[in-house]
């Protein structure tokens, strides 16, 4: 752990307005206990965002670890702050940044490095989960979600419709005469043209939209908040920049995609998107491919 100058704050939900005159061992043992009963992230720091403001009061507490692209933070930030860059046997775990509006003292500053040798175990099992679960929702070859990430992110879409009415699209996008890249190119050119359109896909959509891969050479987009028209709209500048799409292996490979949109706003059932869209497509296909189809 090495402590050093003012740094970046994120920041602390429950501000705690009272100290201890002296390190509370009571304290400092339900610290300990707690931070070994969870294996979330989340819940991790929070409990220890929480636990460590009893004992040193501090209007913010944030944690960031750019390895795993990885931000908590909690209350606001001061002038006065403290950084510990986190470390065990040569692995970075992040960094804690506690703040306030008052200079710390070297007492609680010994007394946050103690809190935070409690966290070190703790945390690195929480992130090695966490490593684990993105893995899992990850396409290795594309590196974009994968179907049973799109299986939560669908159901998480669907129950916000219910409790909100929030209408969403979807948009399914099918890679053109893939089977003919793959038979006349070779498998690798075939993964090289996956990669590049998923790349593209996600380069294009919105921050808030969510890109997967679907299975072989389809892809499917979620459209947060959208109806039809914007869908739409995007889907046409996906389309149009498959279209210019160039893969290089040997030689040059164009590629075009076929696109089918179904929206929220039009369906009876809104489960009943997915399947709409999949009909879109195929119409989108029947009639000469590299377009755009919306249904119903």
């Amino acid at each position: 752990m090495n402590t050093t100058s003012p740094a970046k704050v994120i920041g602390l939900d429950s501000y705690r307005n009272h100290t201890h005159g002296e390190d509370d061992l009571t304290s400092i043992s339900r610290l300990a206990l707690k931070l070994q009963q969870s294996i979330e992230i989340e819940l991790l720091l929070g409990t220890f965002c929480e636990e460590t403001s009893l004992l040193v009061p501090c209007d913010s507490v944030s944690y960031g670890n750019d390895n795993q692209s990885l931000n908590f933070q909690s209350g606001k930030p001061q002038a006065h702050h403290c950084k510990y860059s986190l470390d065990l046997q040569g692995e970075n775990l992040g960094e804690i940044v506690c703040s306030r509006n008052k200079p710390f003292s070297i007492r609680e500053t010994n007394l946050i490095e103690r809190l935070l040798s409690l966290l070190i175990y703790p945390l690195r099992n929480a992130l090695l989960y966490q490593k684990a679960l993105t893995q899992a929702r990850r396409d290795p070859l594309t590196e974009i979600c994968n179907r049973a990430a799109f299986d939560e992110a669908i159901n998480k879409e669907y129950s916000s419709y219910h409790r909100h009415q929030a209408d969403f699209s979807l948009m399914i996008i099918d890679i053109d005469h893939f089977k003919a890249v793959n038979d006349t190119h070779g498998h690798i050119a075939g993964d090289k043209v996956l990669k590049s359109v998923a790349s593209l896909i996600r380069s294009t959509i919105r921050r808030s939209d969510e890109v997967f891969r679907y299975g072989g050479e389809e892809f499917v987009v979620i459209l947060s908040n959208t109806k039809q028209g914007g869908a739409k709209f995007i889907a046409e500048r996906v389309r149009k920049e498959i279209e210019k799409l160039t893969v290089s292996l040997r030689q040059e490979i164009k590629v075009t995609a076929s696109i089918g949109i179904a929206s929220s706003e039009l369906m009876q059932n809104v489960t009943d998107t997915l399947e709409f869209a999949d009909k879109a497509l195929y119409q989108a296909k029947e009639q000469g491919r590299n377009q755009v189809i919306t249904c119903p």
